[in-house]
C-alpha cells in the first residue's frame, strides 16, 4: 500500500471516531439540558436550598455548554478529516504514481531517440550502427511496456495508461527484431515511423489526462 492509501484509511478512521464522539457529546448535552429544565422547575422556596439549587443549575449549564462545544469541535474535526481523506483519494485517482511517472518521462525521451534514429536511416546513416542503437532503445520500450498501471488510478486513467504500455511493449518488441535488410528498406522504416507517431498521440493523451508538462520535457531534450 502507498502512503496515499494509508493517508486515506487514516483520515476515514479519524473521521468516524471524531463523528461518533461528536454525536455522543450532543446526546449528552441533550440529556444535561433535560436535567437542567427539570431542575429549573423545582425551584425551592427555602433560601439555603435555593443557593444549592442555583449552584447545581449553574453547574448543569456549564456542563451542557462544554458538551455542545466539544460536539462542535469534533464535528469540525470530522469534516476536516473527511475532506483530507477525500482529497488524498482524488489526488491518487488523478495523479501518476512515482513508478508510472518515471516510465512516462523516460519513454518520452526514448521514443524521441527512436524517431531520430529511424529518420537518420532514411537520410542514409549506417544501418549496422543504427540497428545496434535501435536494439538498445527498443529493449527499454519493451521493458517499460511490461509494467502495470497503479491500482490507485481511476478506471479511465488505468485504461489509458495500459493502452500506452501495450503500445510501447509491442512496438519495442517488433522494432527490436528488425534485421539490417529490413532497416535498409525505406518503406519498412517509414511504416515504423508512422507507428511511432500513433504512440506519440497516445502519449499526448496521457500527458493531458495527468497534467504532464510536455513543454518542460522538451526543454530537457
Amino acid at each position: 500500500m502507498t502512503i496515499l492509501d494509508w493517508l486515506f484509511i487514516g483520515c476515514c478512521s479519524a473521521f468516524l471516531i471524531a463523528f461518533v464522539i461528536a454525536l455522543f457529546s450532543f446526546a449528552l448535552s441533550f440529556a444535561t439540558a433535560k436535567d437542567f429544565n427539570e431542575l429549573k422547575k423545582r425551584r425551592p422556596k427555602n433560601k439555603q436550598k435555593r443557593k444549592r439549587w442555583q449552584r447545581n443549575r449553574q453547574q448543569l449549564k456549564k456542563k451542557k455548554n462544554a458538551q455542545v462545544k466539544r460536539g462542535i469541535i469534533f464535528i469540525v474535526l470530522s469534516i476536516l478529516f473527511l475532506s483530507g481523506g477525500l482529497y488524498a483519494r482524488y489526488y491518487q485517482l488523478t495523479n501518476l504514481s512515482k513508478t508510472d511517472g518515471n516510465i512516462i518521462v523516460q519513454s518520452y525521451f526514448v521514443t524521441d531517440e527512436v524517431n531520430k534514429t529511424l529518420t537518420s536511416l532514411q537520410n542514409g546513416s549506417d544501418v549496422g550502427e543504427s540497428k545496434q542503437k535501435l536494439m538498445e532503445l527498443t529493449s527499454l520500450l519493451a521493458s517499460y511496456g511490461s509494467s502495470t498501471p497503479s491500482n490507485g488510478l481511476s478506471k479511465e486513467g488505468q485504461t489509458l495508461l495500459n493502452r500506452y504500455y501495450v503500445q510501447l511493449r509491442e512496438y519495442g518488441s517488433n522494432t527490436y527484431s528488425l534485421s539490417e535488410e529490413q532497416l535498409n528498406n525505406q518503406e519498412t522504416v517509414s511504416t515504423y515511423i508512422n507507428d511511432l507517431k500513433r504512440i506519440e498521440q497516445t502519449q499526448k493523451k496521457v500527458f493531458k489526462e495527468f497534467n504532464v508538462n510536455e513543454t518542460a520535457l522538451k526543454q530537457k531534450k
